[in-house]
């Protein structure tokens, strides 16, 4: 399955399938042109439904080919079902998602190059299958080789084209690709459903789903889609999987020459950290608990809210686990839940099998109650070897990291963000929310079910035209005008540098105007459950009824009237504050209960226009183009404005990138003790780029930016990508360090590139921004 398969195409390719069945067994018991003429087009609807998949393709040219050879007669009825049975296979294969793919092993000759190297052919390596195999690296995919052919002189010609360095486990030999391509897995220590094999040899690709069940397999021809594909979506971790895998490959190879393994495990000087979980390990925390199934061991999946819960709940004990041995440091590769003396979740990363770590932990822990849930690689229970070869590592993280600056060089002047909208700038708002921003979060809320504040234009503007005798009118009729935010929105006060909005009510929500006064109109949402009005009639009366008596619907607000309240607003503003604009969404899809809603997606593209007209004519906006980045069914959860922390996190750069082409003048590092010196901002990887945005927002000419795993392109006007950190070792007295917390955290890092004093750098505090959806 492609990503080209949206859910409306997957509904589509089914029900023609059926269609194709039925209209084949009548046409085995008797003949009709119609159906017939009707079948090879109903054949090509599915292919255009399920692009890219060979297999549907093939059984349909097999049903064609039946067609054609009963051209004036009943097609055999066995012959007939017997076709149909492979193409309904094939269809539904194609549309099952598949497995993430964690690894990718290439085959190289006239796959990953053109010729034959054990043949003298001039090799010729597409620029295309290099940038696939880096694009899968920054996507968190790692890349190994599988190949007939001699390693050296294979090395060699991936050295020349500045690759080799991409690839790990690779195995070159003339041997049998499907047992090198089982000790590739078992080195990698993955499962085999988790592996994408590619070669141009179909025996080859046999050969290798036999010998490893559950492998995924891809013709070579099929490549120029490779990166489209759902299964190797992956998640950008600026190259930190790579370098996790080259690590563990030097410890396979250093294991290999060791006398034993529990001399190997001696040798390795592993360390163990665990960390009480942080609110800001929840969603690494998730990823593991996504992710992690070989030592998974209570196999509990929690969305990312539910890790949330679990982390602030006093009744359960939780912590993160990390180790670092003398091949480098791995992070975090584990998490537990304890309630009382029994442990709810229990998981580590695939990475560290063989290592004991699990069964340390355990013993640790005072060997609590743990029921495990399905296959694991391993057993917590007990070990071959003594585990004394471990040590707990107790000193705090940042424990050799400089002092920070004592007073807060910023607390008088940070970046002052206002921004107002629904759940869908939920992590967006977390990402603009750091310690160089003061952001104002206006959102809607809940008291019990009741929906509070509404964020809609038309209630903006009620805030201000309602008098106070409507406003206690409203407060007495209707749940959503009852919470404690209510009328009290702070968008006018004039202290935003910026304001951010977007318009989730105004797609959605209907306006109710009374009849007896034009000017008092109500936008009402639905309860929490979607079951009621939020209607408080007076005492004795139907709700429905009495909103029905003293309100007229106008539906959803018209495009002009939405044009008119920006305009308002604007006209309100004050002139140094700039008004950013989201478009909404324009996927095809709704929600889980109700993927399918035209009426909402016509309303998304009629006040998109508005937007984008304005943004485009008045200099006091400015355009966010959310549609950038919701593209894929993948990009949110069960509601199309319930994005994931990735689409969220782009689009909060999006938003900084804009205020950083208008840069505002402040005097943010008046108070550092710069001394001549440039600045330079120093981080852990992805983090970097919004605090990078802000300080440019803010005015300030970052010289240099260092990351320690450098993010390749995300799809940003951003500027040139990171430096590796190395460029920045004994500059400090040239550049002024601002140090991002992620970095900070890691051990020895500024201490490595000779900022061991706090003059030297600022590190910026970490602080998490309170997003509080109910109202006490």
């Amino acid at each position: 399955m492609t990503a080209a398969i949206t859910t409306d195409n997957q509904e589509r390719a089914r029900h023609l399938a059926g269609t194709i069945r039925e209209a084949l067994v009548y046409l085995a018991d008797r003949e009709s042109p119609e159906i017939r003429n009707m079948l090879p087009e109903a054949l090509d609807a599915v292919e255009q439904a399920v692009p890219d998949s060979r297999s549907v393709r093939l059984a349909g040219d097999a049903i064609r080919q039946l067609l054609r050879h009963a051209a004036h007669h009943q097609p055999d009825r066995l012959a007939t079902l017997s076709r149909l049975d492979r193409y309904d296979q094939a269809l539904s294969e194609a549309l099952t998602p598949r497995p993430a793919v964690k690894l990718v092993i290439w085959d190289l000759d006239d796959t990953f190059w053109r010729g034959t190297l054990a043949e003298g052919d001039t090799l010729v390596i597409p620029p295309a299958h290099v940038a696939m195999v880096r694009e899968l690296t920054r996507r968190g995919i790692v890349n190994a080789i599988c190949s007939k052919n001699d390693f050296a002189a294979a090395r060699q010609r991936l050295e020349q084209a500045g690759i080799w360095d991409q690839f790990v486990f690779p195995h070159i030999a003339f041997a049998p690709k499907g047992q090198l391509i089982k000790e590739i897995i078992e080195q990698a220590q993955l499962r085999a459903e988790n592996v994408l094999f590619i070669d141009d040899n179909p025996q080859n690709l046999e050969e290798a789903h036999f010998y490893n069940a559950g492998l995924q397999t891809l013709d070579a021809q099929e490549l120029p889609n490779l990166l489209h594909r759902p299964e190797l979506k992956g998640k950008p971790d600026g190259g930190a999987r790579l370098a996790q895998y080259k690590l563990l490959e030097q410890r396979v190879q250093e294991r290999m020459t060791a006398s034993s393994n529990e001399a190997f495990l001696r040798q390795s000087d592993i360390h163990v950290r665990i960390t009480s979980t942080a609110p800001h390990d929840a969603e690494r925390v998730h990823d593991m608990l996504t992710r992690t199934n070989q030592l998974n061991f209570t196999k509990q999946r929690l969305t990312l809210e539910e890790v949330g819960t679990l982390i602030a709940d006093p009744a359960r004990t939780t912590a993160t686990v990390s180790v670092r041995d003398r091949f480098g440091d791995h992070g975090v590769i584990g998490w537990y839940c304890l309630q009382g003396h029994t442990l709810e979740h229990f998981l580590f990363s695939c990475r560290i099998i063989n290592l004991g770590i699990e069964q340390w932990v355990y013993a640790h822990l005072g060997r609590p109650k743990l029921d495990v849930v399905g296959e694991t690689a391993s057993s917590p229970f007990d070990s071959d070897v003594p585990l004394d070869y471990i040590t707990l590592d107790t000193a705090s993280p940042t424990a050799n990291a400089p002092t920070t600056l004592q007073a807060d060089p910023v607390a008088h002047r940070k970046l002052r963000i206002f921004a107002s909208g629904a759940c869908d700038m939920y992590y967006l708002v977390g990402t603009l929310a750091n310690a160089l921003t003061d952001v104002t979060f206006e959102c809607n809320t809940f008291r019990g079910n009741a929906r509070g504040v509404n964020v809609a234009t038309e209630y903006l503007r009620s805030c201000f035209e309602m008098s106070d005798d409507d406003k206690a009118f409203c407060r007495q009729h209707f749940h959503n005008y009852t919470g404690q935010g209510a009328f009290q929105t702070q968008l006018f006060n004039g202290q935003h540098d910026y304001a951010l909005f977007s318009f989730n009510d105004d797609a959605e929500l209907f306006i109710h105007q009374k009849r007896d006064q034009d000017q008092l109109r109500v936008v009402l949402s639905e309860s929490a459950t979607y079951s009621v009005t939020p209607v408080m009639p007076p005492e004795g009366q139907d709700a429905d009824k009495w909103l029905c008596e003293h309100f007229d619907s106008l539906g959803l607000i018209t495009p002009e009237r939405f044009r008119e309240n920006l305009c308002w607003i604007a006209d309100r503003m004050p002139a140094h504050t700039r008004i950013l604009l989201m478009t909404l969404p324009e996927f095809n899809y709704f929600r889980n209960a109700l993927p399918s809603f035209p009426q909402y997606r016509r309303q998304c593209l009629r006040l998109n226009r508005v937007i984008r007209s304005l943004c485009a004519e008045d200099p006091r906006f400015g355009l966010i183009e959310m549609n950038r980045y919701i593209t894929d069914r993948q990009h949110f959860t069960d509601y199309v404005m319930h994005l994931r922390p990735e689409q969220g996190f782009f689009i909060a750069c999006e938003a900084l990138h804009r205020m950083a082409q208008r840069p505002l003048a402040t005097d943010l590092m008046g108070p550092l003790p710069l001394r001549g010196r440039q600045v330079a901002l120093l981080g852990k990887g992805l983090e970097t780029l919004p605090y990078r945005l802000t300080l440019e927002a803010a005015g300030v000419e970052v010289a240099l930016c260092a990351a320690q795993s450098p993010w390749a392109d995300q799809g940003l006007a951003h500027g040139t990508p990171p430096v590796p950190l190395s460029q920045v070792a004994g500059q400090a007295d040239k550049l002024f360090a601002i140090v991002t917390p992620q970095l900070a955290a890691s051990p020895g890092s500024l201490a490595s590139l000779g900022y061991t004093r706090p003059e030297d750098c600022w590190i910026l505090p970490d602080s998490a921004f309170n997003l509080d959806w109910k109202e006490r």
